[in-house]
């Protein structure tokens, strides 16, 4: 081809121009292929909080499943999609840009691996699951001390539930990692919880033997303070379980709910119960310990950046959005009465913290003196040398 080209500038004596016509052809050429402007070259640092990604994504270095507790729930769908609506970029994406495509996050579930929350720290440690979500209502039972910032009925309101999450947050990091040896990359929040039932629950009365479905042991000692009957069952059940009437209730936030359709199985959602769920991401140590120092910190970063999202969400976009979606769905939003506020409180202060005293191996245990020192004096209530809830005057 070339040959041909440089006898067709002879044959009409152009050979003087020849170089030049060269040199043009193969700019052209460079052009075409995508050429090696200023745009195409650089990468992404870790100071890079932008999420614009080089013209050639390298082959994933590291390839990491992320096992959320469930695909279809908020905090997980914020970690893998990009919300346009919102101008926000999932944590998955952005890392992927941000290390030019040498990371990339797989989501998956519990449901999905036929896995068991109560076992996660477990199947962190031999790396069954490199990444994944850890609920402290999963595993509360066999650790309970990581219920610390999760003790149900006691918190009047989200900023008192946020600010023992912040107070406790170094222990309970600490805890975790030393049980699954892994590294906590950030943390999920789950927006209040609601009552799904097909009865109305207007007064105490009204929960008298209601058999409701929990989804962890404190939360079963509320249920059992409030006059229910809790009921330990898989959440991918649930649905069947209301449907068929071996439940009466179902407890879970509103956005959880309606994302599996419960507005089908029952008629009323009452709340909230304040309880704002913390879950903290954590990958297993050696999976950590196996990428770069740069590539460690974008992902941290773009972890803190999910955080504070999953964070300012949950009040200004999830909670109305569980109600919205509910109601739109045939069922009504009751909100508690006072009368059943307070229960709710005198139940978490006078039966869920005592059983918990109880379960960490009484007042005088790690557990209860993180609580005492750094929770009782936000909520107001610490425990005493009897394991008994006290005021804080």
């Amino acid at each position: 081809m070339m040959d041909a080209i440089v006898n067709r500038f002879k044959d009409i004596g152009a050979g003087k121009y020849l170089l030049a016509a060269l040199l043009c052809l193969l700019v052209g050429a460079l052009a075409a292929c995508g050429g090696s402007g200023a745009d195409s070259s650089a990468g992404t640092t870790a100071g890079d909080g932008g999420s614009g990604e080089s013209a050639m994504m390298a082959e994933p270095e590291f390839k990491i499943q992320l096992v959320c507790i469930n695909r279809t729930g908020n905090p997980c769908t914020l970690i893998y999609s990009t919300m346009e609506e919102h101008g926000i970029d999932g944590f998955i994406e952005r890392v992927k840009d941000r290390t030019n495509g040498r990371v990339e996050f797989q989501v998956s579930s519990f449901p999905e691996l036929g896995l068991n929350g109560p076992d996660s720290l477990r199947l962190i440690e031999d790396q069954t699951m490199e990444l994944a979500e850890i609920y402290s209502g999963y595993i509360g039972g066999d650790l309970p001390i990581i219920d610390v910032a999760n003790l149900w009925g006691l918190f009047p309101d989200s900023a008192t539930n946020f600010a023992v999450i912040d107070a406790t947050r170094p222990d309970l990091h600490r805890i975790i990692e030393e049980q699954s040896n892994g590294i906590v990359i950030m943390e999920n929040y789950y927006e209040s919880n609601y009552y799904f039932s097909s009865r109305e629950l207007n007064t105490l009365s009204d929960f008298e033997g209601l058999k409701t479905r929990s989804h962890s042991t404190v939360l079963s000692d509320l249920l059992e303070g409030m006059g229910a009957d809790p009921q330990f069952m898989a959440f991918a059940d649930v649905y069947t379980g209301l449907e068929r009437g071996v439940l009466d209730a179902a407890v879970s936030c509103g956005t959880c709910g309606s994302g599996v359709r419960w507005y089908e199985v029952t008629d009323y959602m009452v709340g909230p119960i304040v309880a704002i769920a913390v879950t903290w991401i954590t990958m297993n140590k050696d999976v950590w310990d196996a990428i770069p120092a740069d590539l460690q910190a974008i992902i941290k970063e773009e972890g803190a950046r999910h955080q504070s999202t999953s964070r300012e969400w949950v009040e200004t976009v999830w909670a109305q959005e569980g109600i919205d979606e509910n109601t739109e769905g045939g069922m009504e939003y009751v909100e508690f009465s006072q009368e059943i506020k307070d229960a709710l409180y005198l139940a978490g202060r006078d039966k869920v913290l005592p059983r918990w005293v109880e379960r960490t191996g009484g007042p005088n245990s790690e557990a209860v003196q993180i609580y005492n020192e750094k929770a009782a004096p936000i909520i107001g209530v610490r425990v005493g040398a009897d394991g008994k809830a006290e005021d804080i005057n």
